[in-house]
């Protein structure tokens, strides 16, 4: 299995730069989702260059940003200095084993990360392990339907071959469930997707992209009904899908 790090070390700043991952309507649906108080303390896992961390830090009492990649704390760290935030601390580690102790944090988030993770069961169980009772996981990652999933999995490998699965939204509960929590709330939010700025988010050489691009120009039947794609100004856009869930922890 190719190594994450690999995916992110040269492209750091792309992320904290990234429509999608700094947007100020989606950074608020993280808030609306996670529900901060001033006195929680929040682990925010594969934080990446730290935009969820930043947008809750000025609503509660601390964030713990974790990441597998040093280049993407780095960023992190440059963007936290320049909005002079000072109550977010960046750490190494692995989503599937937490250096934190059990019970340690009010609020758990995880946003548009889970889909490179190898074990999803694990990664879940330690979410619900270091959460203290009676709070709540927050999770937003990918979850197209299928069968539109088959065919965005297949340009998601080609464009980062980190790229684990996708999971459907019924297959979250499933897996929240098997790891103990209780399912608040579980959509997912159709976004209309610019391709251009997914693959430049990873650099991605014309060539590729171009025979990205027609893999969902080309889509038939189910799968170009979910996906619709067209173009505008010579750009392709399509549908992306986000779950959007909130899991409680008895």
């Amino acid at each position: 299995m190719p190594d994450v790090r690999d995916s992110f070390r040269n492209v750091a700043g792309r992320y904290s730069r990234s429509t999608f991952h700094s947007s100020s309507a989606l950074l608020q649906e993280v808030l609306d989702l996670t529900r901060p108080k001033p006195g929680d303390l929040v682990l925010d896992v594969a934080t990446g260059t730290g935009n969820t961390a930043l947008a809750l830090a000025p609503h509660v009492r601390r964030v713990v940003g974790l990441d597998l990649t040093r280049e993407m704390l780095n960023e992190a760290r440059r963007v936290a200095a320049e909005r002079n935030v000072v109550n977010v601390d960046w750490v190494i580690g692995d989503a599937a084993r937490l250096p934190f102790p059990d019970d340690a944090f009010d609020i758990y988030v995880v946003r548009a990360a889970p889909h490179h993770f190898t074990d999803i069961d694990a990664f879940l169980r330690e979410a619900h392990r270091v959460l203290k009772r009676d709070h709540d996981a927050s999770f937003i990652d990918c979850a197209p339907p299928m069968p539109a999933r088959d065919v965005l999995h297949e340009v998601e490998v080609r464009r980062d071959p980190s790229h684990v699965m996708s999971l459907t939204v019924d297959e979250w509960v499933g897996r929240l469930e098997k790891a103990g929590f209780e399912v608040e709330t579980a959509e997912a939010r159709e976004l209309a997707w610019n391709f251009e700025e997914w693959m430049d988010n990873q650099d991605i050489a014309p060539k590729l992209r171009s025979e990205l691009a027609q893999v969902i120009d080309e889509a038939m039947g189910e799968a170009r009904e979910q996906l619709h794609p067209e173009w505008r100004d010579g750009k392709l856009w399509h549908a992306y899908w986000h779950a959007l869930i909130r899991a409680h922890k008895r």
